[in-house]
């Protein structure tokens, strides 16, 4: 099984990327998906409350930080953000080799090194790393700690290949690409409302294309975004799959 943590908003502002990439992976997985959305809550129950975020740069950054210890430091979890598509079976991702690596992620220049936007964790060679959660989620400035601890190090770094997260497209054709991801928050089809940037518009006209046409597949397929607004059966927890 699939064990996948996304990375979202607490009410439904991401919702409409939410099916698209929900439907997205179930049509290309070959198991099922073990899903968990990661998303703030008052619910103190959950293991997502009282996260400290305001140095964040968006709403769920630093939740990934604390997947392997949300699996008890066993087996493998694959992290993504919520702004995707996929094209490519995520069980590939799960069976790399990750030669005794805590993480693996692509290459990339944006955060010292390697683009953790797709992240494959070896829960338990990750614990070694780890700081406990009921002190990563008092300070909000360890996500950037977290970073600079790993980002460039290809010591503890399995390099993925680039095409599990293409950035806005970069210069892929879309049928080049096993992952595309919306990184640039400005320029977001769907226009998030928690993004209070100057808003512009995608350079490219066929990445927003693909979007309105795997949005329109989902809501086909019985994924509607009001179904994924927290309080829905998905929630913050769903397995879906074959």
């Amino acid at each position: 099984m699939i064990r996948l943590f996304i990375g979202s908003s607490s009410n439904g502002e991401d919702a409409t990327i939410e099916a698209a990439y929900l439907n997205s992976i179930e049509k290309h997985a070959s198991t099922e998906v073990n899903l968990t959305f990661m998303r703030q809550t008052n619910n103190p129950d959950s293991f997502w409350h009282g996260w400290a975020s305001e140095t964040w740069p968006t709403p769920f950054s630093g939740f990934r930080w604390g997947i392997a210890e949300y699996c008890n430091f066993e087996g493998r979890a694959i992290y993504t953000d919520c702004d995707m598509i996929n094209y490519r079976d995520m069980q590939e991702l799960m069976d790399i080799d990750m030669e005794g690596k805590p993480l693996a992620a692509r290459k990339g220049t944006r955060f010292g090194g390697h683009e953790f936007c797709v992240t494959v964790i070896d829960c338990a060679a990750f614990k070694e790393y780890s700081i406990p959660v009921d002190r990563v989620k008092k300070i909000s400035e360890t996500h950037q700690r977290m970073i600079q601890k790993f980002s460039g190090n290809d010591t503890l770094v399995k390099e993925l290949d680039p095409k599990w997260n293409v950035l806005d497209g970069e210069e892929y054709d879309l049928e080049e690409i096993y992952q595309l991801h919306f990184t640039n928050m400005a320029t977001q089809p769907w226009a998030p409302s928690w993004f209070t940037g100057v808003r512009q518009e995608h350079p490219r006209a066929d990445v927003v294309a693909e979007y309105e046409r795997a949005l329109e597949e989902a809501r086909g397929n019985g994924y509607s975004p009001v179904d994924l607004i927290p309080g829905s059966p998905f929630g913050e927890y769903n397995i879906i799959g074959r």
